[in-house]
Parts: structure tokens; sequence; C-alpha cells
């Protein structure tokens, strides 16, 4: 008897294990002319491969630890030009099991959530990912609309997105690409972010604790008529952002928008103070009608900058690299943490070409500021009744018309001049060629386009590079 048993726990187990590989075709010639017959037929473990071609319908995964794998995007379209809805949803508990890839998403008009403050209102029009971890990969999300998260809606998930791009996509409300809401702690891995349009948030919104990674992203030609053309973060949100780029995003129609690459907003006692670190990011023509052209920190918002760089950004008022605003009664401070960044290029049609601070307290430390100018004043810097702020071990050259307006605490070790001294090798401008400037050879190896690390604009980084560094090695003279 017990033999018995055995042997039939074994065919049990043995029964199981078996996954099934489904086909897709729309000229009838696979297992299902649809996606969504082939999901409603698998089971866990299973996959579908779907051949190139035009899938006109809506799919959803309900819930199933399924592959659907297209033939590649460039082949494989799933479109709801003929439907109604997101193109794909997950909300069924799908998990890192549930497996997207291949695809172009297109033609969605997203799904009914209830959002915070607007009530009732359409997300995802690509992507609708709610209480779900799936994985999605290679895809292309392009040409789709919705109130919140053109591309892609994000509510209470942790999916993963890798080596897809997010382009072409709108939202009436929040990230014409992405909207994160409420505890979304996506990740996104080296995904490009392209000519999205919203209102708040062109290329993306995070908010309500929304506390979303980007590793290696590209935010470029993103638009919004308000904040945040390329990234939008606020409300108690601290996503990590890491090699990211933001590239000719803009803010537009709002004469008061601020944050042309990137705003971050606290809100005072309407949100809630927001901590997103931004490492190793370069933020590049980016342009604001307000304040903040390449990132703008406002109202209780507490960004921590390491290693950036901020390049050819244009604010219509102040603050041309980045701005740090707080209120006039001093209530919401932005005290944002900016170690060891470059400030080069910027401009400002009213004040501070390179940074512009108001009311707040940042810590400035180790950066360069050069070759920056604003109409008014501070052409490099312009501290507004801002005495707490402070700056340590930095350096502020040839800016116009002069490089530093306004008080703030001096923590020492700062160089303030009309002319830059400068050395080959000195890749962060700090005025010494040392370990800092050989760990950014290193940590940047390989092709690169107009990055500092590239010293002789051969188009990458590489020996020659790292000798340069190693034969200038000490203070600049």
């Amino acid at each position: 008897m017990e033999k018995t048993l055995k042997l039939a726990c074994v065919i049990c187990l043995s029964t199981s294990s078996f996954a099934t590989t489904w086909t897709v075709d729309t000229n009838g010639k696979a297992d299902f002319t649809k996606i969504q017959l082939a999901i409603e037929a698998a089971e866990n473990g299973d996959t579908i491969q779907v051949n190139g071609g035009i899938y006109f319908e809506t799919i959803d995964f309900l819930g199933k630890e399924i592959s659907v794998i297209g033939a590649g995007p460039e082949s494989t379209t799933i479109s709801a030009l003929k439907s109604h809805g997101s193109v794909v949803t997950f909300n069924s508990g799908e998990t890192n099991k549930s497996q997207l890839m291949h695809f172009t998403i297109t033609g969605g008009t997203g799904s009914l959530f209830t959002d915070p403050i607007f009530g009732d209102v359409t997300g995802g029009g690509a992507i609708f990912c709610q209480s779900a971890s799936p994985s999605i990969s290679d895809c292309v999300l392009e040409h789709n609309k919705a109130w919140g998260g053109g591309g892609i809606f994000i509510y209470l998930a942790e999916p993963v997105i890798t080596s897809c791009s997010i382009r072409y996509n709108e939202a009436d409300g929040h990230g014409g690409g992405l909207y994160a809401l409420d505890n979304a702690k996506a990740a996104f891995v080296d995904t490009t972010f392209e000519s999205n349009i919203a209102n708040w948030g062109g290329g993306a919104t995070c908010t309500e604790h929304s506390d979303t990674t980007f590793e290696s992203c590209i935010f470029t030609t993103n638009t919004t008529y308000n904040v945040g053309g390329g990234i939008y973060i606020r409300s108690r949100s601290n996503p990590v952002l890491t090699q990211c780029s933001f590239i000719n995003n803009i803010q537009i129609n709002n004469p008061y928008g601020s944050g042309g690459g990137a705003c971050v907003y606290g809100g005072g006692d309407t949100g809630g103070q927001s901590y997103p670190v931004f490492m190793q990011c370069l933020f590049s023509g980016n342009s604001v009608n307000g304040d903040g052209g390449g990132l703008a920190a406002a109202y209780r918002s507490h960004p921590i900058l390491t290693n950036c760089t901020f390049s050819q950004n244009h604010a219509g008022r102040s603050g041309g690299g980045f701005a740090c605003v707080g209120d006039a009664a001093y209530q919401y401070p932005s005290n944002a943490i900016v170690t060891n960044c470059a400030f080069t290029n910027n401009s400002a049609s009213d004040e501070g070409g390179g940074i512009f601070v108001r009311s707040s307290e940042p810590t400035l430390d180790t950066i360069s500021v050069m070759d920056n100018n604003a109409n008014l004043t501070g052409g490099g810097i312009h501290f507004f009744e801002s005495p707490f702020a402070s700056m340590t071990d930095s350096i502020i050259c040839n800016n116009a018309p002069t490089s530093i307006q306004g008080s703030y605490a001096d923590g020492g070790g700062n160089s303030i001049s009309d002319e830059c001294i400068l050395c080959e090798g000195d890749i962060n401008t700090d005025g010494a060629v040392d370990v800092t400037d050989l760990l950014a050879i290193v940590g940047n190896w390989g092709d690169c386009s107009d990055c500092n690390e590239d010293i002789d604009g051969n188009g990458s980084v590489d020996v020659t590079d790292l000798l340069t560094v190693v034969g200038n090695w000490g203070q600049c003279e």
C-alpha cells in the first residue's frame, strides 16, 4: 500500500511539472489566432509563443504565472485600436513569473481607477498594473493615451521593466509615459522615456509613497504643460535614479512651471516631504518657463544629488541648472544635498544661471559652477534670503554677470573667481587631478557621447583618457 501511494505521488508530481508551449498566429495555422484565448487555456508555467503580426485585441494575464513572448517589437504588435481600454492588464496578483516580452503595445485608452485627487479617471493606456509584480522586457509602448500613465500605470505594484521604450504617449493628467501611484515600487532598467506629453510629468510622475527605482534610463524630448518635463516627483515619494539622463525635456504654457528635466515637489501641508536620490545623472538641454531648467526642488523637497552634471539647461525665470526654493514665509524650505556635481553653461533669464536658492537651506559640497550666465544677477549662484544655505570646497568661476549673489554659510575651501584655472584630466573641476577623477574614468569606461570623462573627445572613455589623468596627477597650476 505504501509503495502504491509513493508511486502515485511520483506520477502526480511528474505530470504537474510538464509545461506547455502554446502558439499564436494570425493565419490560423497555430494553436490560436488570439493571444487572450491562449492565456485562458494556459496554466502556470506555460509559455505562449506569439508569431509576428498585428493582434487587434486587449489581453489580461488573469493572475497566471505564464510567459507571453512575441517575435520582437519590430514585428509583433498588440493593438487596441479596434477595442477599448488598456492593451495589457495585470491586476490579479501576478508575480515575477508572469512575463511579457518582445512586443509593440499601442492604441490603448486606459482602464478606470480612482485617483486620490481627481476621482475616477483612466490609467495605463498600454499597460495597467495594479497589485501585481510582473516582468516586462524588450517592449515598445507607443501612441497610447489615458488620463494617467499614457504608457503604463502602476498602482500598489512592484513590476520590473527592462530594456523597454516608452514613447509618443499622452496623458491628460499625470505621467505621459508613466504614472506611479500609491506605494508603487517598480524597477525600470535600461528604459527610455521619449517624446511623451502630460499636464504634469511629461515622461513620468511618481507620487504618494512611490519609491520606484530607475537605473540607466533616459528621459528625452518629453513635454509637460506645468511641471516636470522629464519626471515629476511629489507627496512622500523617494525614487532612486542611478546613471539616468535627462536630455532636451521641456516645460511649456504655464509661465510659473518648474523643472524642465525634473521637478521634486513637497507641497507644503498638502503633499509631503520627498527625498529622491539622483546619482551620476546627466541633465542637459532641458528648458522651463519658470524655475529650474535642469531640476527644480520646491516646498519641502529634499533631493540628494551626487556626481551629477548639469549643462546647457535654461530657465525662463531663475535657476538655469538647478533651483532649490521654499515659500516666502520660510515654512517649507527645500534642503537639497548636492555633492560633487558640475554646473556648466546653464542660463537663466532672471537670476542664478547655474543655481538659484530661495528661502531654503541646501548643502553644496565639492561642486563646480562654471561658464553659466543670468540676465540679471548671480550668473553662477544666487542665494536669495537663504543665509543658512552652506557651500564647502567648491569652485565658482567664469560666470556672468557675477559669480555669486547673496549671503550663505561659507564652510571653507571655496574658490570664487572671474576666470577658471583648469588642467587636463581634472574631470570634476575641483582644481586637482586625483583619485576622484580616476574613479570617474573607470566608472564610465566604454562608449559615451559628450561626457566629461572622454578627455580626448573620441567618443569613448578608454586607456588614453586614463593615461591623461595619471600623467597630470596633482594640483592644477
